[in-house]
């Protein structure tokens, strides 16, 4: 594969290039919203696993997922190849979450539940591992394509163009392809193929296309352990962290939810696509919203906003029924314009925290591995949790709730969303690297981390 030509991070990064980008952002979406959305409702309504089993599953998958971040964050900074430190993985990555990707959609009929747990640990392992070998490296990658505070933002702005395709494409159309089968076990084997194929594309085409910043590599002899733990005396970053971590936990019950919400509780007044593309339609359009914002008031700013905006849309779908069809519409669009801004400015703050930093210790890949980490436990949570609960409230499949499985399922779609997001807005106002404190540190190179 031809190598891009290489440019310094400092210059502005052309349109061309940050769209090019964006397709790998398209790619990560594209495999998130499905699986968030609807990879434990195939295991419970389509395989017929039981919740409880499918949710075991998933957690011995989840497990390892929350430690390779990290791992890869730390190999690729390590990692030198006439490819690139973060480009390589992606490169020879793409081929493979393809195939892993189709299993992931598959379960073998008539296994008993010993067996359907085993294939559904190993095949969501699998799947991890190799969509960590690549989202890692992407995500660095595009923190060092530029030292701007605002061309960040902007970079995370249009790539947010591919991400918002690859939410609404893997939300929408799932629904629609399983549709066009008789036997829904085919639709969603079609769905893992189609999905994987066009991921592994759009990952391709970054290879491709993107250019590796020719920066000199900041590593430090750490050990893993080591380069992990420096970065959580980094206090502008364990500020984000913790507040992305309260909005990623949210967003993810959220999604994992939104099918039995909509199907049960709603009475299947909205067809769910329709909701979904809804919802995704104003997540794009709110992206410059947020951008304006964050360019006049700053990110923390924007991104506390957002949540907040989100935590009312979703307090109030806890209370609206079946028959209040345009406060449901009203209160997804607030919920969906709060979401567009927890998909754009948290990556554009992340690399800013990552430069205050002290010197010798602003390894990106590191950074965003610990930063991967505790994502993935937070949609470990956020997938797995849900169907403890509704095993325990008594949720049969494909048939009318009782009123106990029905609060189940408003509980973990809206209320505990929206107590996570409130919880999150107090934590970004004591964020304390705003435009002003950025331009002191690159200027002055001093970092304001604590210790």
């Amino acid at each position: 594969m031809t190598h891009p030509q290489q440019t310094a991070p400092g210059h502005p990064i052309p349109l061309g290039q940050k769209l090019f980008y964006s397709a790998g952002g398209f790619a990560i979406t594209l495999l998130i919203s499905s699986t968030a959305i609807f990879l434990l409702n195939f295991y419970t309504d389509v395989a017929l696993v039981p919740p409880a089993i499918a949710s075991s599953a998933l957690l011995i998958g989840k497990v390892w997922d929350t430690l390779n971040d990290p791992l890869m964050g730390w190999m690729s900074d390590r990692t030198g190849s006439r490819h690139g430190r973060r480009r390589v993985y992606l490169i020879y990555g793409a081929l493979p979450l393809v195939l892993t990707t189709i299993l992931l959609f598959s379960v073998p009929r008539g296994l008993d539940s010993l067996w359907a747990f085993v294939w559904i640990a190993l095949t969501y392992t699998l799947f991890d591992t190799l969509f960590t070998l690549v989202s890692v490296p992407y995500n660095a990658l595009g923190a060092e394509m530029t030292d701007d505070y605002d061309e960040r933002t902007s970079l995370m702005a249009v790539g947010a163009i591919g991400t918002v395709l690859g939410y609404v494409l893997g939300g929408v159309a799932t629904r629609t392809i399983v549709g066009r089968f008789t036997d829904p076990g085919l639709g969603y084997l079609a769905v893992g193929a189609i999905f994987g194929g066009l991921a592994g594309l759009a990952l391709a085409l970054v290879a491709w296309r993107v250019r590796e910043p020719a920066r000199a590599a900041t590593v430090s002899a750490q050990p893993l352990l080591g380069a992990m733990w420096g970065t959580l005396r980094n206090t502008p970053f364990t500020t984000l962290l913790t507040a992305f971590s309260l909005a990623r936990l949210a967003f993810t019950l959220l999604q994992t939810m939104l099918v039995y919400h909509v199907t049960y509780v709603l009475g299947g007044m909205l067809p769910v696509e329709t909701v979904l593309l809804i919802l995704f339609v104003i997540i794009g359009a709110g992206v410059p919203v947020w951008k304006r914002v964050a360019d006049r008031w700053g990110k923390a700013v924007g991104y506390g906003l957002g949540i907040g905006l989100s935590a009312f849309g979703v307090l109030g779908l806890f209370f609206v029924g079946a028959g209040q069809p345009a406060a449901v519409y009203a209160l997804i669009g607030l919920t969906g314009l709060g979401m567009s801004a927890h998909w754009v400015l948290p990556w554009a703050m992340l690399p800013d925290v990552v430069e205050a930093a002290p010197e010798g210790s602003r390894e990106a890949g590191v950074y965003y591995g610990v930063y991967g980490l505790s994502d993935k436990i937070m949609r470990t949570i956020g997938i797995t949790l849900p169907g403890y609960v509704l095993q325990a409230a008594g949720y049969v499949p494909n048939v009318a709730q009782g009123a106990e499985s029905l609060l189940a399922i408003r509980v973990m779609f809206a209320l505990a969303p929206a107590v996570l997001m409130f919880l999150a807005v107090p934590v970004l106002l004591r964020y304390p690297l705003d435009r002003r404190a950025h331009t002191a540190l690159r200027s002055e190179g001093l970092s304001p981390a604590g210790d």
